[in-house]
Parts: structure tokens; C-alpha cells; sequence
């Protein structure tokens, strides 16, 4: 029977196929150089996506850590201004307030009004009725003071038994009367001891503002006039104000 025209295979138990494929590399062909470009191109691109989806993921967790530091520092920072008890802001916080609008007040032509507040017989109401019940004192105040005030006004506890309010932007005769108004209403307040209720009472000093006036002599006025009203009894209709 004839060739058929099939091309002869003589393998020759692979004595005579190509030292290429016998060692394993492919032969040099364009069509084996396009495939080996191919798949060289192709793992550089998944490496390259590896690398991308990495950094990706970095930067987000990243991103994450910045933010909830950022977070941190504004808690810690607040809690730097913050009365830990009442929740209002604490001296530190309250002179920085005091400060900003002092210096807005410089700029933009505006008055306000500080007013101290200090509670009369705090000492014998701790001796009474015990510690708990006084921190129940202040927290009373506390929420009552922050009810009390506009959105634009700040309430803070100095320390003790002795809080202040800012009224900001305010007309003086108008802030004048709320605080009192407001020393009133604390005198109508009643506290739980031991097996009785108790009334608390007020001093109350003013202090008014404007561009020209200082930190300083803000507070010493403000100051002066809460002891005043104490030392002539705190009487609501005969409050003692200077400035």
C-alpha cells in the first residue's frame, strides 16, 4: 500500500526529537513568542491588580484609623472642656468661650452679658443630707441651666457650687432680667433629703460686655457683684449687679 501522504513520524523512542523539546523550552516559533508575551503580560497584569487591590485596602484602613483618631481627639478634647458631673462646659472650656467672644464682640461691634451664679448654704446641705445628695444638687442645676439658655448661650460649672452663663449677642437690660428670672426659678427647685425635700438658693452677679472689654475685668466684675448679692442676702427682688 502506498504513502497515503501522511508525513512520516520517526520517533525512535524520542532518540530523534529535537534537543528543544527534550530539554523541556519550546521551540522559538513567532506563533510560541506571541503565546510566552502573552503570558508574561498576563502575569504582570495580576500582579500588578494585586499590588493595587493592596494598596487599596492599606489606604482604607488607613483612612479608617485617621478617622477614628480624629474622633478620639474630639471626645478627649471635649471631655478637656466638659464638667464630668453636670455636663456643662468647666472652667477651661468656659474661659476659652468667654475669650472668642470677647474678641467677636472687638470685631463685629456686639454686647453680651456674663452672669455668675453661685448657690447660697451649699456646704450645710452636703453636711445634711450627705454628698450624694448634693452631687444631686448640681446636676439639677446643671440640667436647669442648660434648658434655660438659647442655643447661641453657653452654661458651664467653674467649680464647686458656682456656675456661670455667657448670653451672647444679647441686649443688656433683656439678659439681665432672664437671669434673675432664671436665679427665680432655681429657688423654686426641690431636692430629696433623707426624708424631706429641700429649696435651694441663688446669688447671682452681672457683668456686661462689649468690644472694648477685657477678660479680665469681665470676670473681676462679674465676680464682685455674685459676692455683693450674697453678703446683702440674695434677696431676688434686690439683686446686686455691677456693669
Amino acid at each position: 500500500m502506498g504513502n497515503m501522504g501522511y508525513p512520516k513520524r520517526n520517533f525512535d523512542n524520542g532518540k530523534n526529537v529535537t534537543p528543544a523539546i527534550m530539554d523541556g523550552t519550546l521551540p522559538t516559533d513567532p506563533q510560541t513568542e506571541r503565546f510566552r508575551r502573552i503570558l508574561g503580560l498576563n502575569g504582570r497584569a495580576q500582579a500588578t491588580r494585586h499590588l493595587v487591590t493592596q494598596a487599596l485596602a492599606f489606604a482604607n484602613e488607613t483612612e479608617s484609623r485617621i478617622v477614628a483618631l480624629n474622633e478620639r481627639i474630639r471626645q478627649l478634647e471635649a471631655l478637656a472642656h466638659t464638667d464630668e458631673l453636670t455636663g456643662l462646659l468647666n472652667r477651661r472650656g468656659f474661659n476659652d468661650v468667654l475669650r472668642r467672644n470677647l474678641l467677636s464682640a472687638a470685631r463685629y461691634e456686639e454686647a453680651g452679658l456674663l452672669a455668675y451664679i453661685d448657690l447660697d448654704d451649699f456646704k450645710a446641705i452636703n453636711d445634711r443630707c450627705g454628698h450624694a445628695t448634693g452631687d444631686e444638687v448640681l446636676r439639677t442645676i446643671g440640667a436647669f441651666l442648660s434648658r434655660s439658655i438659647r442655643a447661641t448661650d453657653y452654661a458651664a460649672r467653674l467649680g464647686g457650687d458656682e456656675f456661670a452663663v455667657l448670653f451672647v449677642r444679647a441686649d443688656h437690660r433683656p439678659a439681665r432680667e432672664r437671669a434673675r428670672e432664671m436665679v427665680r426659678e432655681i429657688g423654686k427647685l426641690k431636692i430629696a433629703c433623707k426624708s424631706h425635700r429641700i429649696s435651694l438658693r441663688a446669688s447671682l452677679g452681672l457683668a456686661s460686655y462689649n468690644g472694648e472689654t477685657s477678660l479680665e475685668g469681665l470676670i473681676e466684675r462679674a465676680d464682685r457683684a455674685m459676692y455683693a448679692d450674697k453678703k446683702n442676702g440674695s434677696r431676688a427682688a434686690r439683686l446686686t449687679t455691677l456693669g
